[in-house]
């Protein structure tokens, strides 16, 4: 079985309860289309920093990129509105024009182009068209990523909209059918909603790869050529970015169980490298026995730290091995130094060809998730009396 759904049970802390074990599946590993992108026109525009710069751009060059865009509600006296649920997002902002750049003096009207939602149309499904300002507001006050005040504007118009893209349906091939799907299956109903599930990807042995929390309906299903009692089940998920064609990339690498060797994910893309951190935080052969002594020396190995995940899966593999997982940012690193996750502090990090990292890491303009420099993450090793020798 490559595929499994399980629900929640009403037993509290109880185990989950199996309702799905497929052999295969159709048009699941896909990398989604891109968001459509639309066209709007901020108006009556005091603009400011970045904003008021890129406007300078497009008006003596053609469309200027933005990066994100975040606009809150003012009450009629001008004061965000508390608590920010009023809340309207763009992402991927590129400014195509408006009026002089750094018009403080007089509003001006600023077209551009954007996905809806957060970072990468993330909650577009949550957010209106344009956002709604009834009569006790006064307009929005404009900001960038790291709130960076982009000053403000009145309202907020469509100009023109693409059509969202179509997403084919996954489908789940031969599964087995247990508990309510089996008997939703067997009193003829036509769709069945089963909420929220947990979507496993498995290996050869049935141990999990990936696992993810979706809302699911099952929009369709049928009798499956796998063989008697099996069925093929079409799905619509409330989320599908982990069914991308990277994650299936190592899916793959991983279905004859966990890595025998370091360093398999080295030639990864940054997308593979991240569903390959995704499949390290369920290995649990990887995992040490707590209350193991931890060794007081561990290498870490930098030739292939070229980014934020490279670093993160090298010392995985440091710490515990091939596969192995110790933290995927500064905040789940700092949980795994004080919990039983392979290494305590104090101990030794010995970072050979520690120059790659040197020249790779940082921050770059206009860019999420950016990884961060290498004079911070040492910065931060030794806050956390880990000492790090550079070899």
């Amino acid at each position: 079985m490559r595929f499994r759904i399980t629900v929640e049970t009403d037993a509290p802390d109880g185990p989950e309860e199996t309702v799905a074990l497929c052999t295969d599946a159709e048009a699941y590993y896909v990398d989604l289309p891109l968001p459509a992108r639309h066209r709007y026109e901020l108006r009556g525009c005091l603009p400011k920093g970045g904003l008021a710069a890129a406007v300078a751009s497009a008006l003596a060059g053609g469309p200027a990129p933005l990066g994100g865009l975040t606009l809150h509600a003012l009450d009629r006296h001008g004061v965000p509105v508390e608590p920010a649920w009023d809340v309207w997002c763009l992402a991927e902002v590129r400014i195509l024009g408006g009026g002089p750049a750094g018009a403080h003096d007089a509003p001006v009207d600023i077209t551009l182009e954007a996905v809806l939602g957060g970072h990468a149309g993330e909650n577009a499904d949550e957010q209106p068209e344009v956002p709604e300002v009834p009569p006790p507001f006064s307009g929005f006050v404009l900001t960038g990523t790291g709130d960076e005040d982009f000053g403000v504007c009145t309202q907020v118009a469509l100009i023109d909209k693409e059509p969202e893209p179509d997403i084919a349906p996954p489908r789940l091939l031969g599964c087995e059918l247990r508990g309510p799907l089996s008997a939703a299956w067997g009193s003829g109903e036509d769709q069945f909603d089963l909420g929220g599930v947990y979507l496993s990807s498995l290996d050869r042995t049935g141990v999990v790869i990936d696992e993810h929390w979706t809302c699911l309906h099952v929009a369709s299903w049928a009798p499956s050529p796998a063989g008697t009692g099996r069925v093929d089940l079409t799905l619509d998920m409330s989320c599908n970015d982990f069914r991308s064609s990277a994650a299936g990339t190592v899916h793959d690498m991983w279905w004859d169980g966990p890595p025998r060797e370091p360093n398999l994910w080295a030639p990864l893309s940054g997308f593979e490298r991240g569903a390959w951190s995704r499949a390290t935080q369920n290995n649990r052969a990887a995992r040490p026995t707590p209350g193991t002594r931890p060794e007081a020396t561990r290498h870490l190995d930098g030739r292939y730290i070229t980014d934020e995940q490279g670093f993160a899966l090298a010392l995985g593999e440091a710490v515990n091995g091939p596969g192995g997982y110790f933290g995927s940012c500064f905040g789940t690193i700092e949980y795994a130094l004080g919990d039983d996750c392979g290494a305590r502090p104090p101990f030794t990090l010995v970072w050979h060809d520690h120059e790659v990292a040197r020249a790779c890491l940082g921050r770059t303009p206009l860019t999420y998730d950016a990884s961060p420099p290498f004079a911070e993450i040492l910065a931060f090793f030794a806050a956390h009396k880990v000492d790090v020798v550079l070899a």
